[in-house]
């Protein structure tokens, strides 16, 4: 039976993209390193800007990672992208009036999606679209409005959400030619885009009316689609989607993971033991990066070869506490972070 959510689309989409993405998050107690988990069971910290938190919320398959990083002050946060080769590198020190950024996603060219809150203060984000990262950030030359931008893919196309007429509305911008396609809603007023690959095919979420958001696969030709809900959800949105258009994702309160293609439906993927799980990104093979939890609650990040196996528990940097998996490449190499010494 469908449980009816009365949770506002803000309060809803914030907390989906914090548990989706880690976004914005106070430092903690416990301090939080961006790491990469190689599919041979190995893993790196990333370390940090110079802050006590790192997040890692994007990798290529070229194995270049994206994310926020906190600096020394522990108050601002810049985006990064690490590379085997690099390290860590400052990206968002470049930005013009720009204070607080963060990565969002990365693709096979190098070139990150990357949203910052504006040195005024601002509570609304920008977008921006950073070449290369070792060139400067700058400011996107199209689309004034954004307000968030959450995925990229080859062709240098972002998904994200904006707001219009009061209602927040997912694209497709094409950062090249300057175009923007809107995401309609599934009947209700809002959309978000949240990943999308490389046809130019977006997941994410609307909402269907009556408080209820449902996980959406938007097209060209095909316009927005409701790939459906897991049961006692109120908000389903797709997290992640590869260029067979198979799509992962989760849904709240219950924070259960998924995964949706047009020949099997919305399947339930498996869980450490606990009762959470969380899907995020899906490669070409078929793995899936996200986090589920054990029997004691800790939360782990995961790998699922497939959607029908058991996760594979990544375990964290300190042999305890929490990690969380954000993001797959190719190799099956899981990008996210975890408690730190």
């Amino acid at each position: 039976m469908r449980k009816t959510s009365t949770v506002l689309l803000s309060a809803a989409l914030a907390l989906s993209f914090v548990t989706a993405r880690g976004q914005t998050k106070s430092p903690a107690t416990t301090p939080v390193h961006a790491v990469v988990w190689a599919a041979d069971g190995t893993f790196q910290d990333l370390g940090t800007l110079g802050g006590d938190n790192s997040y890692a919320l994007g990798i290529n398959n070229h194995g270049v990672v994206v994310g926020y990083s906190y600096l020394a002050d522990n108050v601002t946060f810049h985006a990064f992208l690490w590379s085997p080769t690099k390290g860590m590198t400052d990206i968002g020190a470049t930005l013009q009036k720009g204070q607080k950024t963060w990565g969002v996603g990365i693709n096979d060219h190098d070139t990150a999606a990357v949203t910052g809150f504006l040195s005024d203060g601002s509570a609304v984000p920008a977008a921006f679209h950073l070449q290369h990262f070792w060139s400067h950030l700058s400011p996107g030359d199209s689309l004034a409005s954004l307000n968030r931008s959450y995925g990229i893919n080859d062709n240098d196309q972002v998904t994200g959400q904006l707001l219009i007429s009061g209602f927040k509305t997912g694209f497709l911008w094409d950062v090249v030619t300057g175009s923007v396609t809107f995401v309609p809603s599934l009947g209700g007023g809002n959309s978000i885009g949240v990943a999308v690959n490389n046809l130019g095919h977006i997941t994410g979420a609307a909402d269907i009316g009556f408080s209820n958001y449902d996980a959406l696969f938007w097209s060209a030709d095909g316009g927005s689609r409701d790939i459906g809900f897991l049961n006692g959800s109120g908000f389903t949105a797709g997290g992640g989607i590869n260029d067979n258009d198979e799509v992962v994702g989760y849904n709240l309160p219950a924070l259960a993971g998924f995964y949706w293609s047009d020949a099997t439906g919305m399947v339930p993927l498996q869980s450490l033991g606990g009762s959470v799980s969380a899907a995020f990104s899906i490669n070409g093979r078929g793995a899936i990066a996200g986090e589920s939890s054990l029997p004691d609650g800790t939360i782990h990040a995961v790998r699922w070869p497939g959607y029908t196996s058991a996760p594979e528990d990544l375990g964290t940097l300190t042999g305890s506490g929490n990690s969380y998996g954000k993001a797959i490449n190719s190799a099956g190499t899981v990008a996210g972070y975890s408690d730190a010494p």
